[in-house]
């Protein structure tokens, strides 16, 4: 059943082209897509008459160097966005990366392990099992991919 009300993800890249994570400032990135820096900024700041397109959300992540868009839209259905690592080349990449998703999976389940010891599971502890869980997602997925592609 869909919602009625949606956030809006024109916050995020408003944010974004004012402090974007690869030091690039506002007005060189409009330059950098084209657009007039005041269009831009009255697109992404919601101005009323101004709708920012979908299609600018690609260049937008690419010349901010985020995936935070990436990450609210995840969120948003329910899910999550896991960046793949990139994959060394070398003799045999899919068996040198099931061995990085063996160890990745062992991290996590030795996080859980640590965090379960006193029953209690810590504010620090999540944030430890969260980033190896994801870690080892990130490794498995670049294991399927690398398959995948023979």
């Amino acid at each position: 059943m869909p919602r009625h009300e949606y956030p809006s993800l024109t916050p995020i890249l408003h944010a974004l082209v004012k402090r974007a994570p690869s030091g690039i400032g506002a007005q060189t990135i409009a330059n950098m897509l084209g657009w007039h820096y005041p269009t831009m900024m009255s697109e992404l700041s919601g101005q009323p008459g101004h709708k920012c397109g979908v299609d600018r959300l690609l260049p937008v992540m690419d010349i901010t160097d985020s995936d935070e868009p990436l990450h609210f839209l995840a969120r948003e259905m329910g899910g999550v966005f896991v960046r793949l690592p990139s994959i060394e080349d070398g003799d045999d990449p899919v068996q040198q990366q099931c061995l990085v998703a063996v160890k990745e999976f062992g991290e996590l389940i030795a996080a859980c392990a640590d965090a379960l010891a006193d029953n209690t599971i810590k504010p620090d502890e999540r944030i430890r099992i969260r980033r190896e869980g994801y870690e080892a997602v990130a490794a498995i997925m670049a294991l399927l991919k690398l398959v995948e592609a023979d």
